[in-house]
């Protein structure tokens, strides 16, 4: 019997009863998944009142962040705050900037500063917990997003944000409760169906990870890790016909990766189409950059050539 284990920690698949034959269980951790695990929302302009000048120069400051031309914005931002030392969206800007220079202390130092001047302003406690969550400060991010949620019940940014740390501290159940809410105030972030796929998934609820995942792939249909994660989820139910289909998708649209051509050789595997199932784990071994995902591979192959039935 095959037995894949979903989640973060990528898949483990054995094969049980073939033979007296050591049977490869484990792969390397699964980390280089671009998972939608950031805001559900884009950074936002905090809600105070900016004057027309100032609103046209953080704009500036903003577009300078997005293009990777930090130290400009920074400059900007300087020039705003010498000018008006009360303006909350340009500290909250250069927190954000000195975060991507990863300068912790400056760029707490601009939240605090600009929570200060505006602390009943969810969209920047919120945006200052997902600093906090950047850095792996569960504790203070959580507190953030918990302020954030009182101060402004309707705003599903920080549920999403609160849903995702619970769920990385595998506090599942009340995962769920933040991304159910968030998707009943704003139904149509992909992001959110795809983590909240991810939880049930970790629970052992396929079927309800299956309907996220189909979700997430009508949102974000050019996305090839929506159709890989159905691909698990199938699996794990044994529709290896419905896994197959969908993880050929993903190769379509991602037809290099490595990490996608091993599931498609586990499915492969269990299926018994031994020599697909080869061929795609000796693709692992010349895409792959991982030691350990290519020793799994070669593994395999060991495996499946000594048990061609």
């Amino acid at each position: 019997m095959v037995h894949y284990v979903y989640g973060l920690m990528f898949l483990v698949l054995g094969l049980a009863a073939c033979s007296s034959s050591t049977t490869p269980t484990s792969t390397p951790e699964k980390t280089a998944i671009p998972s939608p695990t950031e805001n559900s929302e884009p950074a936002a302009t905090p809600t105070s009142p900016v004057s027309p000048n100032f609103q046209q120069k953080i704009e500036e400051g903003k577009a300078l962040i997005e293009s990777g031309d930090i130290e400009k914005a920074i400059q900007i931002f300087d020039q705003i705050i010498a000018s008006d030392p009360q303006n909350a969206s340009a500290y909250v800007q250069r927190a954000i900037a000195k975060s991507i220079q990863n300068d912790y202390e400056a760029a707490l130092a601009d939240f605090n500063k600009a929570v200060e001047l505006r602390p009943r302003d969810a969209i920047i406690v919120n945006t200052r917990g997902n600093f906090f969550a950047g850095y792996g400060k569960y504790e203070e991010a959580l507190a953030d997003f918990d302020k954030a949620i009182q101060l402004d019940p309707n705003y599903a940014s920080p549920y999403v944000n609160r849903a995702n740390i619970l769920a990385d501290m595998g506090e599942y159940e009340k995962a769920l409760a933040d991304y159910n809410k968030a998707l009943e105030l704003k139904g149509d972030l992909a992001d959110v169906y795809f983590n909240r796929g991810m939880a049930h998934g970790l629970m052992g609820q396929f079927d309800k990870a299956i309907e996220d995942f189909r979700k997430y792939t009508e949102l974000a249909p050019d996305d090839p890790w929506g159709y890989y994660r159905l691909a698990g989820a199938y699996a794990e139910l044994g529709d290896l016909d419905t896994a197959l289909f969908n993880i050929n998708k993903a190769l379509e649209l991602l037809p290099d990766n490595a990490e996608i051509y091993y599931l498609r050789a586990l499915i492969y595997a269990q299926k018994r189409l031994v020599s697909n199932a080869i061929a795609d784990f000796q693709k692992v071994i010349e895409l792959s950059e991982s030691e350990d995902l290519d020793t799994q591979a070669q593994e395999w192959i060991q495996f499946l050539q000594s048990n061609p039935q």
